[in-house]
């Protein structure tokens, strides 16, 4: 069995970091120590003690509520399909390595993997990374209970990790623009309904790897915010890297449409917490949400693939 750990870098000189005394450290003798939830903090300097780095405790609650609930489900299924038919064969016997950028509380980061491990038959190994401590814990907790994590946490030694386990997982605080990895170290990476890193995607991406862009589709929770708003834009964004940026292809785009019914105010204002709408409503728009007892929704999600060029890999 691979150790979890060998891709993982100091985020203050770029070591291997390696366990010792219940730690990570690197060779240069930085050190990080493990949260209570079983998570290391690699977080660069500057950011790591900012409370309000990454989405707030109760924005994290809420979407870890809506979200075990199978809402979004439709999307795992989906992304964990495309991926399953693009991703290298090469090095069958090994896991796959799978990177979470802007993993927030998990969910996703450990659905979508355990889904495509039984789609491929193979092993993964995902890491998750997010700005916020919170939805880091909430994805460590998730992880252990689902066994992807021993319960000491990704400082655990080797012997404490369970083999059988089709997944291994562990979400992180880091910046999502300055990975705390090796490079062209991960087969995928996955950016969900998060700031797109492109070029720090094609630096930790192996030549081949796919990057899998998550983002809103054009009608995405259309009823919702013909409640929220007096006037309602749809959606006409489309993830691409820079045009200055030649790191990546297109393999392909397409959009999941699903129905979503919310059968109580505390779904509806799980799901409104959730999105980005929560820091742009007014108070008359939130007024008329808490009024409701029930909204039936279509999510739309737009799924994008591109190919890492190998020429964009770090030599």
């Amino acid at each position: 069995m691979t150790d979890f750990l060998e891709i993982l870098r100091c985020p203050l000189c770029a070591g291997p970091l390696f366990r010792a005394d219940g730690c990570l450290r690197c060779a240069d003798g930085h050190s990080y120590d493990p949260a209570r939830a079983g998570y290391v903090n690699l977080l660069p300097p500057g950011r790591k003690n900012n409370a309000k780095t990454g989405d707030e405790r109760e924005m994290i609650r809420a979407r870890s509520e809506f979200l075990r609930c199978g809402f979004y489900d439709p999307i795992d299924e989906a992304l964990s399909a495309d991926l399953s038919s693009v991703l290298p064969q090469a090095d069958a016997d090994a896991p796959l390595r799978v990177c979470d950028m802007g993993a927030g509380e998990g969910y996703h980061t450990c659905k979508s993997t355990a889904l495509l491990a039984e789609k491929t038959g193979r092993h993964v190994d995902v890491y998750g990374f997010d700005a916020s401590k919170s939805g880091a814990e909430a994805g460590c907790r998730l992880a252990k209970a689902l066994g992807f994590l021993p319960k000491e946490g990704i400082a655990a030694p080797m012997e404490a990790w369970n083999p059988d386990s089709p997944v291994r997982a562990a979400v992180l605080p880091g910046n999502l623009f300055h990975l705390p990895v090796a490079d062209a170290s991960m087969h995928a990476a996955l950016s969900l309904f998060a700031p797109v890193a492109w070029e720090e995607a094609a630096r930790v991406l192996s030549p081949g790897g796919v990057l899998a862009v998550v983002s809103a589709g054009r009608e995405h929770l259309l009823a919702m915010r013909a409640v929220l708003y007096d006037e309602v834009r749809l959606t006409d964004f489309h993830p691409a890297p820079p045009e200055d940026f030649s790191g990546f292809t297109l393999l392909g785009r397409r959009t999941v449409d699903f129905p979503v019914t919310l059968s109580s105010q505390d779904e509806i204002a799980a799901l409104f917490m959730m999105t980005p709408f929560w820091h742009r409503t007014g108070d008359a728009g939130r007024a008329r949400l808490a009024s409701l007892d029930r909204l039936a929704v279509t999510a739309s999600a737009e799924i994008s693939l591109w190919e890492a060029h190998p020429c964009s890999s770090p030599s």
